[in-house]
């Protein structure tokens, strides 16, 4: 399984079991606060949770956040491929 694959499962995951967001409203395009109706609590709960999952810090941009899965998606691999770098 890539990188993209294991992020996208854990993330809809979480999103399922600690944010209780329903599965069959995932999508890439979902935005986080509009469409799953995520509050700036369950936003800070999702980002500790997918930083535990990959094991480092995020590091979003506090001015440009990601709005959507997809973005989360995008920035969650970008910190792996970073990781795993400098491994």
């Amino acid at each position: 399984m890539n990188s993209e694959q294991r992020v996208r499962n854990a993330l809809k995951a979480i999103l399922v079991e600690e944010c209780k967001v329903d599965a069959s409203s995932i999508q890439d395009a979902s935005r986080l606060q509009d469409d799953l109706g995520l509050d700036s609590m369950t936003l800070l709960s999702l980002a500790l949770e997918v930083e535990n999952f990959l094991g480092c810090a995020l590091e979003e941009d506090p001015e440009n956040p990601p709005l959507t899965v997809g973005a989360l998606i995008e920035l969650a691999v970008a910190r792996l491929e970073e990781q795993r770098n400098v491994a």
